[in-house]
């Protein structure tokens, strides 16, 4: 299991983030155990996503990082 943290930038509302990162995951058959907004930090919105497997995280990172 890994447990990842981005931060994205705060032009879009949290549901739009999470509806474009559920797409993507989605899209690649990966389902997180845990996908959350912890905070708003100025003006990035951070989010954090728990996987069971380490390899899925590393492809989220990558592309939402």
């Amino acid at each position: 299991m890994k447990t990842v943290v981005v931060a994205r930038a705060g032009n879009l509302s949290v549901g739009d983030h999470l509806l474009e990162m559920r797409s993507w995951l989605t899209e690649r058959d990966i389902e997180p155990r845990e996908l959350t907004m912890l905070h708003v930090i100025g003006f990035r919105v951070v989010f954090r996503a728990v996987f069971d497997k380490e390899g899925e995280a590393d492809l989220f990172v990558r592309h939402f990082g």
